[in-house]
């Protein structure tokens, strides 16, 4: 059921308006009033009942203050509002199917517990926690998909089971702990749009320790160079020659000098998401910030991809406050290298892997390129040097700065963009 306004309970946040149009892949996750159980008795449970309550509004008012709602927030989720951004994360069969395999792989850990999920769209996933067992389901989400959530809850005969939430995380309250926390926050890059943020504060609020958080781990980030001499055809190469229009000294019809900058930077300047393949990977990938890479084959180095990997594995106890960095990011390195090829070392616990590696079925994350505006040409155990630092814009939260540093062959660049 989606919360009613009155009654002390909240159905949605004011909208600010303003913020420009943001591109935007998926969506965001919200905070709505709930009271549950409370009332007097002449048994003692009321007073047991009023004493926990004290407590529990004692911690409230310990709680730092929410974020504020920016413009930049509301035109974020206003974009989740629409239908064709979920159409997109549903269809994405290798997402979904995962999702819906970790939640009955974890069925003991879901059946009669309370579970959060945190940007829950269209509810689907909350629908699968509520199929595999779960007493209770808060679906939060702030965008206005949330009254299609509740609809489709509804038309499931799951009304009992799921509560639709129409807020932010950072907004809505639920008085009483959870058990699970299920939330689809990875974006491109696996931190673009920064809704991890919300998963740790509703980790912070509700979860019971010990308590599941699906997907548990993360491997933060990896990162090869590639060669994509295509790409960089259609892009460029394609403006010196103009339906083969020269003049009389064979300079292009198109001034080169005077257009080829401005397609670089139309084409190269921001961060692009696309699907690759392991042949435009030159080398097995590092993790996040690399210090030395070799090149396995002669080619020209276009830039560097970037994706990412989740895990779905048991509970464990996370330290419950922002100043810690949240257990389920962890760096690893899940390849290792035999001969001149790479592949993924094998998983020892046999844990349900959501990857968007090239090798791997393609999803609706596909791979994320940062390319050079020009390429450099390198040799087969040619060495690449460098460092990634990815930091929160200070223009939009939401936004990723990407400031990349490399040097080959006694060459050094710097690459700076921003994901929007």
């Amino acid at each position: 059921m989606l919360q009613p306004t009155d009654g002390g309970y909240t159905n949605g946040y004011h909208q600010a308006g303003g913020g420009g149009g943001n591109r935007v892949r998926r969506g965001s996750r919200g905070r709505s009033r709930v009271r549950r159980g409370g009332g007097g008795g002449s048994d003692g449970s009321g007073a047991r009942a009023s004493q926990w309550q004290q407590q529990h509004e004692d911690e409230e008012e310990r709680e730092k203050p929410a974020t504020p709602c920016t413009d930049f927030d509301t035109a974020y989720f206003h974009s989740y509002a629409h239908v064709g951004i979920h159409e997109e994360m549903i269809k994405d069969r290798v997402r979904t199917d995962s999702y819906r395999n970790a939640i009955f792989q974890h069925q003991n850990f879901i059946a009669g517990k309370v579970v959060v999920d945190v940007g829950c769209g269209t509810g689907i996933l909350s629908i699968f926690c509520a199929q595999a067992g779960a007493r209770r389901v808060y679906a939060v989400d702030a965008s206005d998909i949330a009254v299609q959530a509740n609809e489709i809850v509804k038309a499931n005969n799951l009304s009992d089971k799921v509560i639709v939430l129409h807020g932010r995380v950072e907004d809505v309250e639920i008085d009483e702990e959870v058990d699970v926390i299920v939330s689809e926050w990875m974006g491109y890059m696996l931190l673009y749009e920064s809704m991890l943020g919300s998963v740790i504060t509703a980790r912070d609020r509700w979860l019971k320790p010990g308590g599941l958080v699906l997907p548990s781990h993360a491997t933060v980030l990896y990162m090869a160079p590639v060669t994509h001499p295509d790409r960089y055809s259609e892009s460029v190469d394609f403006w010196h020659n103009i339906y083969g229009i020269d003049n009389s000294v064979g300079v292009p019809f198109f001034v080169v000098s005077a257009i080829i900058p401005l397609a670089k930077q139309c084409a190269f300047e921001e961060p692009s998401v696309e699907t690759i393949t392991v042949e435009n990977v030159l080398t097995w990938p590092q993790v996040w910030s690399y210090d030395l890479i070799l090149i396995f084959v002669s080619a020209p180095f276009h830039g560097f991809a970037f994706w990412f990997d989740v895990e779905f594995t048991g509970p464990t106890v996370l330290p419950l406050n922002n100043d810690m960095p949240p257990s389920f990011i962890e760096p690893s390195n899940s390849y290792m290298t035999e001969g001149n090829h790479r592949k993924k070392r094998p998983n020892p616990n046999e844990a349900l892997v959501l990857s968007t590696a090239p090798e791997d079925p393609p999803t609706h994350w596909q791979q994320t390129l940062v390319y050079f505006y020009e390429p450099l040409d390198v040799e087969q155990d040619q060495v690449i040097e460098g460092s990634l630092t990815l930091s929160q814009s200070k223009e939009n939260a939401r936004f990723m700065n990407i400031h990349l540093e490399y040097s080959s062959g006694g060459r050094s660049f710097v690459k700076e963009s921003v994901m929007r």
